[in-house]
């Protein structure tokens, strides 16, 4: 992966933490604002508003690229006013500009001309931040030309909540995030592996094949669900006691820290051996032997829709002691971004559909032949993949839990 496409992974995977780092003090302290350019200095100068990251791939072109470019062509028509994103002023700016333009998106640059334009992204200034500036600059001959009026930008209190609001919006992606990586969390994928092999053994296939996956797909949705609603409950009874609930987030937060570091040293450690016994974020053994009983036992009912859902129900209230690694966080995340409960319930049901999607996907390819032995040579090649993207996945939401946890006293 190349150094510019790895940059935006990472920002990608957690554009909350363009945000999150400003809460590292624990204070929440606010930089003094820019003051806004005077009516009289617009009317002689474009403005740019430049959003960057020291450090980043895409900032650097457009030191050496796109900067000389409109200095050589416009130098003294313009003032560049530049925000560094390790200021949480400049965050709460951003924010704001993001808004009164309707920008969702988040890149590593960003620019913008007047107040009115947007350009997202180095591509964006290539193809026409230039002729823009150069557009305003001439409309300012035009004796009708009125000045950009200023977007409005919070400061103190409203600076931070503006900004956890901002974050907030970062929930129902966490939960779509969440759920497919926890779909496809090796201790889910080597369980699926298992019992789809049993049911080949079995010589289970084509009508019964597809019943079981439909019974063991909804009962395994069913009973993640139950257990998140369970785990909701639990979480919303603690916003009566905002003391235990910042110990109960702080100890989340820390636990998020090294489930991500073991994560990285999992990716790390299968990469170089190949064992599964080099990983340590798996399930125990005592729990796997307990799901392929479960599994050999239960499917001898008789009654391949009963024997599914009687080990998808059971199976997955097992492998919670694996998969609740992303479930938990992504729940607390859930409660913390203060959604109403129906929104919370549709969130629990998403999260769901998103974690079975996964398993549905694995029967129909079984069932339209799919061998077992190519499902485990996927499995394997994609351990590392998982492992990274699961460890980039608890920073992201420790950094999540930090930002609205700043946001809400």
């Amino acid at each position: 992966m190349s150094g510019g496409r790895a940059y935006r992974a990472r920002r990608a995977l957690a554009a909350i933490g363009l945000y999150a780092v400003l809460w590292a003090d624990g204070t929440g302290a606010v930089e003094p604002a820019a003051g806004e350019p005077g009516r009289d200095v617009l009317a002689t100068h474009v403005l740019v508003d430049y959003f960057y990251e020291p450090g980043c791939p895409e900032c650097e072109l457009v030191r050496h690229e796109i900067l000389p470019v409109l200095e050589n062509r416009l130098g003294g028509f313009y003032i560049l006013r530049s925000h560094d994103m390790n200021a949480k002023s400049s965050v709460a700016r951003l924010v704001a500009y993001q808004r009164a333009l309707g920008i969702a998106a988040n890149e590593p640059v960003s620019m913008f001309v007047d107040y009115r334009t947007a350009f997202c992204g180095i591509a964006a200034m290539r193809t026409g931040l230039v002729a823009r500036v150069e557009q305003a600059a001439m409309a300012r001959t035009d004796p009708a030309w009125a000045p950009p009026e200023p977007i409005t930008v919070p400061v103190g209190a409203a600076e931070t909540e503006s900004i956890a609001d901002r974050v907030r919006e970062f929930a129902l992606l966490a939960v779509i995030w969440g759920g497919l990586l926890d779909g496809i969390n090796p201790c889910a994928i080597s369980t699926l592996v298992f019992f789809m092999s049993m049911l080949g053994v079995a010589k289970i296939g084509g009508r019964g094949l597809l019943l079981v996956g439909i019974a063991f797909c909804g009962a395994s949705f069913l009973t993640y669900t139950a257990l998140g609603f369970g785990l909701l409950q639990v979480l919303h009874a603690f916003d009566g006691f905002p003391a235990v609930r910042s110990v109960i987030e702080g100890l989340m937060v820390l636990a998020l820290v090294a489930l991500a570091a073991l994560s990285f040293r999992d990716a790390w450690r299968f990469a170089r051996t190949g064992r599964a016994d080099a990983v340590t974020l798996q399930l125990p053994d005592a729990v796997k032997q307990r799901i392929h009983r479960v599994m050999r036992t239960r499917m001898r009912t008789g009654n391949l829709v009963a024997g599914g859902l009687l080990v998808g129900a059971t199976v997955t209230a097992l492998e919670s002691v694996c998969t609740g690694q992303v479930y938990v966080p992504t729940l607390v995340v859930v409660v913390r971004s203060g959604v109403s409960s129906a929104r919370a319930w549709l969130y629990l049901l998403l999260y769901n559909a998103m974690f079975v999607a996964p398993l549905v996907v694995a029967f129909l390819l079984t069932y339209f032949g799919l061998r077992t032995q190519t499902l485990l040579k996927w499995s394997k090649r994609n351990v590392v993949a998982s492992k990274v993207l699961l460890g980039g996945f608890f920073l992201g939401m420790a950094a999540l839990i930090v930002v609205l946890k700043g946001g809400h006293p």
